[in-house]
Formats: structure tokens, sequence, C-alpha cells
């Protein structure tokens, strides 16, 4: 990838990054006494920690489109796949104090065929339950049937999709077979 481009992602990255947030400011002193309290000048903010481009990081789901549309632009107009997993909230323990909320990973991949290699970069998106992410089907007709597969299976939706329905289950079915939390032994007439 040239150097253009990688700065080219990186703005593009930073541009639709959210601040960090400023850190907690106290009114009281360490025993509660609000008395003595000053104006005192607001801590300032951290900095965001630079992007590093690279194959394979996570962007911000306000950046996706924005970022598929750029590397079409530079030349990677080969749309490979989209992947989806989901990521159920894990038990608090002494090994993992914090666990990570559930989340859905979504998953991209384009190719430059242009280029001599064939280059591919890859970027990942993390979304909230129920959080949507841009359709990618207006740049490449190849996420239409894709993206389908992955709201059928795993319950992604993909906003501004033209026809987001299921595509490999029929339309009665209930729920999204590849998720994690997913019953194994649910029911489905006629198969069991």
């Amino acid at each position: 990838m040239s150097p253009e481009l990688s700065a080219a992602i990186a703005a593009l990255v930073e541009a639709h990054t959210p601040p960090p947030p400023a850190p907690e400011e106290s009114e009281a002193s360490a025993d509660g006494d609000t008395s003595e309290v000053t104006e005192a000048a607001p801590a300032p903010a951290p900095e965001p920690a630079p992007v590093v481009v690279e194959s394979g990081m996570t962007v911000p789901a306000a950046a996706h489109f924005a970022l598929a549309e750029l590397l079409k632009n530079r030349g990677y107009n080969l749309y490979v796949t989209v992947a989806a997993s989901h990521w159920p909230q894990e038990k608090k323990s002494r090994k993992n104090p914090d666990p990570p909320p559930e989340h859905f990973k979504v998953a991209t991949v384009l190719r430059n065929p242009s280029a001599g290699d064939s280059p591919a970069f890859w970027w990942s998106v993390d979304l909230a339950p129920g959080e949507p992410i841009d359709s990618l089907v207006s740049l490449f007709a190849g996420a239409d049937w894709q993206e389908r597969e992955q709201w059928d299976l795993v319950g992604v939706v993909f906003s501004n999709h033209p026809d987001l329905r299921r595509l490999m289950l029929p339309e009665d079915w209930q729920g999204h077979p590849l998720r994690k939390d997913y019953a194994i032994d649910t029911p489905h007439a006629p198969w069991r």
C-alpha cells in the first residue's frame, strides 16, 4: 500500500473517530467537603492515539462506507467478502474481571486486481447489538447477497440495503442460527 493511501485512510478514520472522554472532575475533597472547592482549569482531554493503518484494522462504524469508497476509488474495486461474528457477553472472572460487552464484529475484504500481486485490504467494525452498519451494495453489486447472508445467519443489519431479507432460510424462520446464543437444539420443522 502506498504511503499516500495509508495517509488518506488514517485521515479518514481519524475524522470518524469520536474523541476520547475527558477525565472526570471532582467537585469535592476526599472527605466530601465542598467548602474549599476552587475553580481549577479543566484537565486537558487525552490525546487520541495515532491511527495505525494496516490490513485487519478496526474502524468506527461511521467510517465503514467512506473507507470502502476511498479504497474503491484507489483501485480496490473487487469485493471479496463480508463476514460477521457474534460475541456474547463473557462472565466476569478473576482472569477476566472486566469482560467486553456483547457485540458483533463485521469484517470486509476488498482486492485491487490491477496491481501486480492483487493486494487485499480488510478491516473490521465492532457493533453493539441492534446497531446497523452501512451497506456497500451501492458501491459493489457483489455485496448484495453476501450482506443478506450475514443478516440471515448472524443478524447484522445493513442500513440502506435495497433488499435485506432472508437468503438461505425460510422467511418464517425465527432467530439467526450463527449467533452464539442460538440454542443448537431449537426445533425447526420439518427438519427436527
